[in-house]
């Protein structure tokens, strides 16, 4: 079996490291491993493999790739990927779900903290030297999480993570998922189908969106959606950046009816120095870095590893992509 390892990023923390690769040699004898640090390699390698583990393909390159079987993502997110020509040709895709889950989450509970507290303020007067206690009152005083709803739209690994975790300063969350049956998970206290996020904007005080970006949540949230929203509440998107209008964002920051927001994924990354967003009011900005932590190779390569050994024995794969759903 040949396995092409082709996962080079602009982003340095996504590039995986040669010492990974030489533990997946190590760990499978049996395997021809091929690493592609540059684009020539990779063209040559997607000509005989028959597994690619990569984080992108195009159209053009999977159409040099006659033997391959499966790809797999070192991501969550499989956009980046050729989905439609990758199922009519019966290729398995798989990606690195759950991997990321725990920090983002803990991404999304410390920006709702910070914006709840008013630490975005605090910290512009203290670079200014500026005793701001005074300015703490009204529309600016910190509220507590406890008691506070959590409208969550997506409830896969990481949506169950952020509602575990707001549960813990007691919040009530409310999850809007594309199929609402049975009884909802422990960490939820109601789950409502998507169909209904309308009535769940003006409940929630805070909004969170952690969903994979399908043809249903692509621009889902735009003017209108933001002024269902309760004044004064949070939004916070760590899912995908064309889920929102960011333009919509920006007057309902600007015009006070949001309390904050918080962003983790953007329209155009890195985000051009002269977008409005830099300078939208009580907007917290992440270099979509809410997923870096320490050792996240060491999983990521496990959930790999452990596919390999399944697909070896012709067994179903973990976090298989479903046709059905594009995730």
């Amino acid at each position: 079996m040949k396995v092409l390892i082709s996962i080079q990023q602009p982003v340095a923390a996504w590039q995986i490291p040669a010492d990974r690769v030489e533990r997946l040699r190590a760990r499978f004898p049996d395997v021809s491993f091929l690493h592609a640090t540059d684009n020539e390699s990779r063209s040559r390698g997607l000509i005989d493999c028959d597994v690619v583990y990569t984080w992108i393909l195009s159209t053009a390159e999977l159409a040099t790739a006659s033997r391959l079987r499966w790809v797999h993502t070192s991501a969550v997110a499989v956009e980046t990927l050729p989905l439609a020509d990758l199922f009519a040709r019966h290729i398995l895709v798989s990606n690195s779900r759950g991997v990321q889950s725990t920090a983002i989450a803990e991404h999304v509970l410390a920006v709702i903290l910070a914006l709840a507290k008013g630490l975005p303020l605090a910290l512009k007067r203290q670079s200014e030297r500026h005793w701001a206690q005074h300015e703490f009152s009204g529309d600016r005083l910190p509220w507590l999480l406890r008691g506070r709803t959590l409208g969550l739209l997506g409830v896969g690994t990481i949506g169950s993570q952020v509602a575990r975790l707001a549960k813990a300063f007691g919040m009530h969350v409310v999850a809007a998922r594309r199929r609402a049956l049975g009884d909802p998970p422990a960490e939820i206290d109601e789950l409502i189908p998507a169909s209904d996020l309308d009535g769940l904007l003006g409940r929630a005080d805070v909004i969170v969106v952690a969903a994979p970006l399908t043809p249903e949540t692509q621009n889902l949230f735009g003017a209108s959606q933001f002024a269902r929203m309760k004044r004064g509440a949070l939004f916070v998107n760590v899912g995908r950046a064309k889920i929102v209008d960011h333009g919509a964002l920006i007057d309902a920051l600007v015009s006070g009816h949001l309390g904050g927001a918080a962003l983790d994924v953007f329209p155009q990354e890195p985000l051009p120095a002269e977008h409005p967003l830099w300078t939208a009011p009580n907007l917290v900005l992440t270099p979509h870095t809410s997923g870096f932590r320490h050792g996240h190779w060491d999983d990521v390569i496990e959930v790999f590893a452990k596919n390999l050994e399944r697909f070896s024995r012709d067994e179903p794969l973990s976090f298989q992509v479903q046709p059905s759903l594009g995730y």
